[in-house]
């Protein structure tokens, strides 16, 4: 028997540990050359970040979330929407704090996937000397179920 939409939905408002990372500057310039562009101005990081610090910033794995949420298989788990709410640019050389929890639940059934669950989780990402709000990170991450 597969998951019940409810123990899903008790997981709206689960807070994660929460941590921080930093932006060293060989990583940056990495991140650029994979990118195939020239590194940022005066430090500037490129947005790719704001894909990696989410998940590695949070406390968390990825299996730990596929565990949270009770993943079937590595290979039932989709990316869904991102949505990013950008403040202020991140830089090389900072240490931001990260926060987060999930915030909705939706199940849906698709005709050629079938039963999933759309689970979104919000991460707030702060600069951590001055506590100031850099972005709000939006995830959506579908969890494929076979019938309930």
């Amino acid at each position: 028997m597969g998951i019940q939409f409810s123990e899903m939905q008790d997981l709206i408002g689960y807070a994660f540990p929460g941590g921080t990372y930093r932006i060293e500057s060989w990583e940056n310039f990495l991140v650029h050359d994979v990118m195939l562009v020239s590194p940022g101005k005066d430090g500037l990081a490129h947005p790719l970040y704001f894909f990696h610090i989410p998940v590695s910033g949070l406390g968390v794995t990825i299996q730990d979330i596929f565990n949270l949420c009770r993943a079937e298989s590595p290979g039932a788990v989709r990316a869904g929407e991102y949505v990013w709410d950008i403040r202020h640019p991140l830089r090389e050389g900072n240490t931001y704090r990260v926060a987060g929890k999930i915030t909705a639940v939706e199940r849906k059934s698709g005709r050629r996937s079938g039963l999933m669950d759309l689970v979104t989780f919000d991460t707030d990402i702060f600069e951590t000397d001055t506590d100031t709000l850099v972005a709000t990170v939006s995830n959506t991450w579908i969890f494929l179920r076979a019938a309930a």
